[in-house]
């Protein structure tokens, strides 16, 4: 879990130069990616594998936790049983394993109505053992909604986020 955290924290003190990167063409983005991949290394994240593809950014371990920023897609292994909204674009993914159990979290942009992604997964997860239900209306500040629930194998919780336009999701699922 600390190389996790370590990676994150790194990986977002270097996002500049992570655009940065993807504005040089050919061989200066190879180049730039072996130093963001030794500047993770020398942090104390251990052995790292940056790989940029389609305007991401995807970061790999020795453990196998991965991390993926812009654009990202699902991690491979994400459960099944936890279905993710057509309505939400993805921007970024992590998981991680700690004390053998995976964790995973996807972070999007929604399509639509910010409750409605809400209504959503407590229809989609409704046999499941509501742990935690919670609506807050902040007027211009805007709203938050949350929602935690489990099953024997997994504990999710959803956190959707609305202010004027902008709408988020977090998603996490962690095993049991």
């Amino acid at each position: 879990m600390k190389n996790a955290k370590k990676i994150i924290l790194v990986s977002v003190s270097i996002a500049v130069c992570v655009m940065l990167i993807f504005s040089l063409g050919g061989c200066a983005q190879r180049v730039a990616t072996k130093m963001i991949e030794k500047a993770l290394e020398q942090s104390g994240a251990g052995d790292v594998d940056v790989d940029l593809d389609k305007g991401e950014v995807n970061i790999t371990d020795k453990e196998g936790n991965e991390m993926s920023i812009g654009g990202a897609d699902l991690p491979k292994d994400w459960p099944s049983v936890v279905p993710v909204s057509k309505d939400i674009k993805v921007q970024s993914t992590f998981s991680q394993t700690t004390d053998g159990k995976k964790g995973w979290t996807v972070v999007g942009n929604i399509d639509g109505s910010a409750e409605a992604i809400y209504q959503y997964y407590k229809n989609e997860l409704s046999g499941w053992n509501e742990q935690s239900d919670f609506t807050s209306d902040q007027g211009d500040d805007g709203k938050t909604y949350s929602y935690q629930t489990s099953n024997d194998n997994y504990f999710v919780t959803v956190w959707v986020f609305e202010d004027g336009d902008e709408k988020t999701i977090t998603l996490s699922v962690n095993e049991q």
